[in-house]
């Protein structure tokens, strides 16, 4: 007997929208993070909302458990109703000095925000991002990016030439 529930086919090789990149980024501490990361999604993600609803969107997944690596990445993310599907993205930027994120010194964020809509993207997209993060050598590349573009481009190149 056929399965007759419906599905959605998921495209794996679905193009990562990288919303913006931010080279050098001088952070405190998670909280400064956030803050710049929030104001760098605002016109991006959802002009309606505001940059404080954004970071504390965040924010409340952080408190949930820290998404810090070892290797020195943070994966902040958050899914919310009133994103656009369509304006589904990831932001990344590198810091000037690492900062303490949970229990792991981090110097390469990664921030994502989805819609609830689509669930399935969101996971994949992290699970993509999280993948290219986890080599040394790609670390050390975009450490070494000296310009937004020059992030940008490296990143996005990676994100979508990974399966």
């Amino acid at each position: 007997m056929a399965n007759e529930l419906d599905f959605v086919l998921v495209n794996p090789v679905q193009k990562i929208e990288i919303a913006s990149a931010a080279t050098r980024v001088a952070c405190l501490d998670v909280s400064a993070a956030l803050a710049f990361i929030a104001t760098r999604a605002q016109a991006r993600v959802a002009p309606g909302l505001t940059e404080e609803t954004l970071r504390t969107a965040l924010a409340q997944r952080e408190a949930i458990a820290s998404t810090s690596t070892p290797e020195g990445v943070a994966f902040p993310h958050a899914i919310r109703v009133d994103v656009p599907t369509a304006a589904a993205c990831v932001i990344i930027m590198t810091l000037a000095q690492p900062i303490q994120w949970g229990s792991n010194r981090v110097e390469i964020v990664v921030a994502l925000f989805g819609s609830p809509v689509e669930p399935w993207r969101h996971v994949r997209t992290l699970a993509r991002v999280a993948r290219v993060c986890s080599q040394a050598s790609v670390r050390a590349q975009l450490m070494a990016c000296t310009s937004e573009a020059e992030l940008f481009e490296l990143f996005s190149k990676e994100c979508n030439n990974h399966e």
